[in-house]
């Protein structure tokens, strides 16, 4: 009897075992999927597939970018259906099929959108700042993309004040949308009042571009009185990256500042009465800028001199100098040094009717520029372009590659007559072309060609001195003003010409250390070493011809030499 009833439990259990593993077959179809479509985005992604079945079953698919797991089974079991992205733009399709033992039990249907042709950035929208510092005027534009784009930019106004750099899209063999980033770097708003720009994103194949909208905050409100200018003083400042040794400090008053000396009352060119108290002078030295003079320039209405000097990396700069300077219709001395120009303004002459300085140099111009003459400046009396050297160079026949911007200021007087127009500048009261790479030899002049003409009786009633020389052998009046006179330093060669050689003033020049050397070993274009070949060798020659010279100066170099 006990034998009997192990029996029977043995069997129960054995056939709860049993039903355990099939799920029980009597209630289960042969076999039956809850989905016979699967649709997938282009991204692909992971799909649950339930599958009932009586039977083993086998799932297989025939191309690589549908994965099935499991991949076989029998009762209720789930399917994770794995697809990848797309790698085109075409909606592509496939199917699984269930099968067991060779019989198909079933297919599911598989299809997959493509990817649309796409330049989708991660904002429409971008607000910055009326200004910052250099290093800060910049943002990046996220852009997913699947095709490449080109960036167009529209602007509300006409100064185009955004500059889009050069983006790498990296896209691989299909459509799939890759990440890349645009950097924008900007100009500051000088103006109060905000303004727009849009930029277009259109991708190849595309009609219609994508558009995002940069904004930029209205600069503030700089007013045409002293308040206005003390705003303007501390912008150009701010936009310059001065240093702090310029002495400015907006909690004290400006006529505190170092920088800066106002008008008085009893300033005798006084421009008008409402001059009084607003900046007359300003002068900034050492900075950090790869623009131009700032566009508050303008606002100092009654600014009277202006001193810029000593940028950072000068040599490896190429600036204009900017329009807005030529609205200073009060600006008599004008100094920028050292800053890295490369151009002046196309409307430059409106400063001619009031300059009477302009000292450039240590810049980097190429050539003289030919703004630079007495009729767009009658009233100019001192002119300084030396140093205008971006390469250091002591043979000319290197000089196109020596320095992928150019050398600096060059020319040679066999081909252009720049540097002979300058020395027919009768009022110019000093004239420094030092150390730049004028080669060629200076140019002679004859009385009667181009208005030139010889010393007179009067001249030497002008200068109570004796000219009879001069007057006796028709000697050229050239530069008959000039105090100064340095072209020292450049590639000269030849003879010095006997209107040089001779001229009145040689001995106010210190010819014989501002005049007459020039680049140590320097070869020219030709492969001729520069230099003079009638250098004197003494001040006798023109003792002999201007006597009364030697109670003048002979005196001062016995002493010098002691």
């Amino acid at each position: 009897m006990k034998l009997h009833n192990s029996i029977l439990l043995t069997a129960a259990v054995a056939s709860v075992v049993l039903i355990g593993c099939v799920n029980d077959n009597t209630s289960i179809p042969a076999f039956e999927a809850d989905n016979g479509v699967i649709e997938a985005r282009a991204e692909g992604g992971e799909y649950t597939l339930a599958i009932r079945s009586s039977k083993e079953w086998m799932a297989i698919s025939d191309v690589p970018w549908v994965m099935i797991s499991p991949a076989n089974g029998r009762g209720n079991v789930e399917c994770i259906i794995k697809i990848d992205s797309t790698l085109v733009n075409d909606r592509r399709e496939t199917e699984i099929r269930f099968s067991s033992a060779g019989e198909i039990l079933q297919e599911v249907a598989i299809t997959q959108e493509g990817y649309a042709k796409m330049v989708k950035p991660a904002k429409s929208e971008h607000t910055i700042a009326a200004s910052a510092s250099r290093t800060e005027r910049w943002f990046d534009i996220e852009v997913s993309a699947n095709v490449p784009f080109d960036v167009n930019t529209e602007y509300t106004t006409d100064a185009e004040w955004l500059t889009v750099k050069e983006h790498t899209l990296t896209l691989d063999r299909g459509a799939r949308p890759r990440d890349t980033r645009i950097r924008v770097e900007w100009k500051m708003n000088p103006e109060p009042k905000e303004r727009i720009a849009r930029l277009h994103l259109t991708g190849q194949g595309m009609d219609m571009p994508t558009t995002i909208v940069v904004r930029q905050k209205a600069a503030p409100l700089i007013e045409d009185n002293r308040q206005g200018d003390s705003l303007a003083v501390v912008t150009i400042f701010e936009k310059m990256e001065c240093w702090s040794d310029n002495g400015i400090s907006t909690t004290e008053g400006m006529h505190r500042w170092d920088c800066v000396r106002l008008w008085e009352a009893t300033d005798r060119s006084l421009p008008e009465p409402e001059a009084i108290g607003r900046v007359r002078d300003l002068d900034l030295s050492y900075f950090n800028t790869e623009e131009g003079i700032p566009q508050e320039i303008r606002y100092l209405k009654y600014l009277e001199t202006l001193s810029l000097f000593g940028n950072v990396n000068t040599m490896l700069k190429s600036i204009d100098m900017g329009e807005e300077i030529c609205d200073l219709e009060y600006l008599k001395d004008l100094r920028v040094a050292a800053y890295g120009l490369v151009s002046l303004p196309e409307n430059f002459a409106r400063l001619g009717d009031t300059l009477e300085t302009l000292d450039l140099n240590s810049n980097n111009f190429n050539s003289l520029p030919e703004v630079l003459t007495p009729e767009n400046f009658p009233k100019l009396k001192s002119l300084n372009l030396a140093s205008n050297r971006r390469a250091s160079l002591s043979d000319l026949r290197k000089r196109e590659t020596a320095n992928d911007n150019g050398i600096g200021l060059y020319t040679n007087t066999a081909d252009e007559d720049v540097v002979r127009e300058l020395f027919l500048w009768e009022e110019l009261e000093e004239l420094t072309l030092s150390y730049n790479y004028i080669e060629g030899a200076l140019p002679d002049f004859k009385v009667g060609d181009e208005g030139v003409r010889a010393y007179t009786m009067e001249d030497i009633a002008e200068r109570g001195d004796t000219l009879l020389w001069a007057v006796e052998n028709n000697l050229p009046r050239i530069l008959p003003n000039a105090r100064v006179l340095k072209i020292n330093l450049n590639f000269f060669s030849g003879e010095i010409p006997d209107w040089l050689l001779y001229h009145p003033r040689l001995l106010e020049w210190a010819a014989e250390v501002l005049v007459y050397p020039q680049q140590e070993n320097g070869i020219d274009s030709n492969g001729t070493v520069v230099g003079f070949t009638n250098e004197p060798s003494s001040t006798e020659p023109y003792f002999e011809r201007y006597p009364l010279m030697r109670g003048r100066f002979e005196f001062n170099d016995e002493m010098s030499e002691e």
